[in-house]
Order: structure tokens, then sequence, then C-alpha cells
């Protein structure tokens, strides 16, 4: 029986100290990993906002530099050509003055002149016709 009981004895101990290695385990490793995952799970939520929003600005300062710099308002008169109306303002920098002009003009002239908004990227002189 002294066998037995050693054996015992040894198991015992073995599972004893492979219960106290595990909590030490979980305790001081596990834990600490766990708090490691969470502070780098939250500065990788912040690093994919700050991406979100560098990728929208430079969308953005991208789509921004296609826009025209300049709006001209194009008049055409009843046959169809292009004609310049003495005392008019046709070279603008803004979209909303262009279309606010082109408006007026429109009010002003009625069926005798379309005005048309057109974008460029430098002003056009048109020759007198």
């Amino acid at each position: 029986m002294e066998v037995d009981e050693l054996i015992d004895y040894v198991v015992i101990i073995a599972i004893k100290l492979l219960s106290f290695f595990s909590r030490w385990f979980e305790q001081n490793v596990i834990n600490n990993f766990l708090e490691f995952v969470k502070g780098f799970e939250h500065v990788l939520i912040v690093l994919t906002v700050v991406a979100f929003f560098l990728i929208i600005i430079y969308m953005t300062m991208k789509q921004f530099k296609k826009l025209p710099r300049f709006y001209v308002i194009e008049v055409v008169d009843v046959y169809g050509k292009k004609t310049i109306v003495d005392g008019l303002r046709t070279n603008f920098t803004t979209f909303a003055a262009a279309k606010s002009y082109a408006h007026f003009y429109s009010d002003l002239y009625g069926h005798q002149y379309k005005f048309r908004i057109v974008g460029r990227n430098r002003i056009l002189n048109y020759p007198n016709s």
C-alpha cells in the first residue's frame, strides 16, 4: 500500500502545482495580455476614424481641384449663334454669381437671348462679331 499511497501523493502534488501555475499564468500573463489588447482596440478605433477623415478630406480636395476657376455666361441669339451683348457682365469667379446674373438677364431680355453658364479654367475673350 505504500507504493499506492506514494503515487496518490505525487499525483495530488502534481495536480496542486498544475493548478497553482495555471492560476498564476492566468492572472499574470493572460489578464495582462487582455488588458493590452483592450488598449490596442481603442487605439485601432481612433486610427480607423482618423484614416476615414483623411480619406474624405483627400477626396474632397481632389474634387475641388477639378472645379472650374471661372464661369462665363455665353449668350446665344434666337438663331442659335453665339453673340456678344454690350454692357453685360459675362465673366464670374463663382457659380452662384453667374447663375444669378443669367437669371436676371433671362428676365430682362425674355426670349430674345438664351444665357448658358460654362465653367472654364481661364477667361476667354470672344472677338466682336
